[in-house]
């Protein structure tokens, strides 16, 4: 396939996903599997797992109204499959029905409301975050921080926030962004590229039971069987997933938020009905209906 230099910077990597899913389709007809799936997104995975209907979608769209605002595509069809299951119940993204997204500037706001009857304190005043926006009208508080629409935070210690620009919703795949509760509200930093990365790093996170067992727990009562086998390194890995025509190659790593070089990559046999997750390339977890 050639490229066309005069196209669109969208259009040319378009035409590279082609190229990179032309590539894998016939390196897997040519090894006589066709069933394995690469690289699949974060509702694909869901739905695989069996969660299907999308039962949160008015709750979604009631939520949209309220707020005056679209969310991604991608994070409203994840969270229409997933919100108020107990599936991602203990992971880093809100999904209970009592925690709905909201934004960084409400936080602030309610912030300023718990604190201001302390505001004639000077000693207060100076260490309290939340005083400098206290003092300037909330139009001016984007020249200073963005606003952020917060999905999720570290269920464990709830300490840390994610959250996604308000400016950078109307983006296909927009960076997802965290902050601290120690750190100035102003410090928000880059935690995943892209939400649909921030995403799978969620779910891959819970089916490996890093902090909980919660997702595998409620995927064995709905006829999913866990088992791990770890190894040498990773040529003992290609050697294990080449006996059932896999290539480790073709699955591109994806980031978890539970150790700093630590990550994933997986795929799905369609035929065999096994969902692989292989762990910093030493070690597989294997997720099969029973």
């Amino acid at each position: 396939m050639l490229m066309d230099w005069g196209l669109s910077i969208r259009e040319i990597c378009c035409n590279v996903r082609k190229c990179y899913e032309l590539y894998i389709y016939k390196n897997n007809r040519e090894r006589g599997n066709m069933a394995i799936k690469y690289n699949l997104t974060p509702v694909e995975v869901v739905k695989l797992f069996g969660y299907t209907e999308p039962e949160a979608k008015e709750e979604l769209e009631l939520f949209e109204k309220e707020n005056h605002i679209k969310l991604p595509k991608l994070l409203f069809n994840f969270l229409s499959l997933v919100r108020n299951k107990e599936l991602l119940s203990t992971a880093d993204i809100w999904v209970d029905s009592d925690s709905l997204p909201y934004f960084s500037y409400q936080y602030i706001e309610e912030g300023i409301e718990d604190c201001k009857g302390d505001y004639d304190d000077p000693e207060f005043r100076e260490q309290n975050a939340f005083y400098p926006y206290f003092k300037i009208p909330k139009e001016q508080w984007p020249e200073f921080v963005d606003n952020y629409l917060q999905v999720g935070s570290d269920y464990a210690a709830g300490v840390v926030f994610y959250g996604i620009k308000e400016k950078e919703l109307t983006q296909e795949n927009p960076p997802v962004y965290m902050l601290h509760e120690a750190d100035p509200l102003e410090d928000w930093k880059l935690i995943a590229p892209t939400l649909s990365e921030y995403l799978m790093c969620i779910l891959l996170d819970a089916l490996a039971g890093v902090e909980y067992r919660t997702a595998q727990e409620v995927l064995n009562e709905n006829g999913w069987e866990f088992y791990e086998e770890e190894y040498k390194d990773e040529k003992e890995v290609k050697e294990q997933l080449a006996k059932k025509k896999i290539d480790l190659s073709a699955m591109k790593k994806n980031i978890s938020f539970y150790g700093v070089d630590s990550f994933y990559r997986y795929c799905f046999d369609e035929e065999e009905k096994i969902f692989y997750m292989v762990i910093d390339n030493t070690s597989i977890i294997y997720i099969k209906a029973e």
